[in-house]
């Protein structure tokens, strides 16, 4: 049986499959290619947060999750039912914003509900409210700088 620290970083890893695949959806409604290669960047990250959480699961001797699991599909599948109406670059980056805004609340939710007294996972953590904060602010900035038309 799982322990709970394994099974609360299977729930986070869980969240990061399904912002990458919701950015994924969301770049390829981009038309600026400034834009996708901001979002190819967003996309590395969430690759380096999935390898993260994927190590420190399997340090705890978990089988780490390899998708969003089945609520975590559904609410994908109606996110890019969403996105079909999403027709240029402002509406894109105002779900991108929306989206790392949820993400954020819920790493700082995992870090607030969880004694996490591992310094490996505690750091992780903290890179991951820290990019996600990074990220919430840029796409922001482009919100209110970028020209469209």
């Amino acid at each position: 049986m799982e322990n709970e620290k394994v099974t609360a970083l299977n729930q986070l890893l869980k969240g990061t499959h399904m912002g990458a695949s919701i950015f994924k959806d969301l770049r390829e409604k981009l038309k600026s290619d400034m834009l996708k290669k901001e979002f190819d960047e967003i996309l590395s990250t969430f690759r380096l947060h999935e390898k993260a959480l994927t190590a420190l699961i399997e340090t705890e001797g978990g089988d780490p999750v390899d998708s969003a699991g089945f609520m975590g599909t559904i609410t994908d599948m109606v996110g890019h039912l969403k996105h079909l109406s999403l027709d240029n670059d402002k509406e894109v980056l105002e779900t991108a914003v929306e989206n790392m805004r949820t993400a954020s609340k819920a790493v700082n939710d995992f870090e607030h509900r969880h004694i996490i007294g591992n310094p490996n996972v505690e750091k992780t953590i903290h890179i991951m409210r820290d990019d996600y904060g990074s990220i919430f602010h840029k796409l922001d900035k482009y919100l209110i700088e970028f020209k469209f038309d």
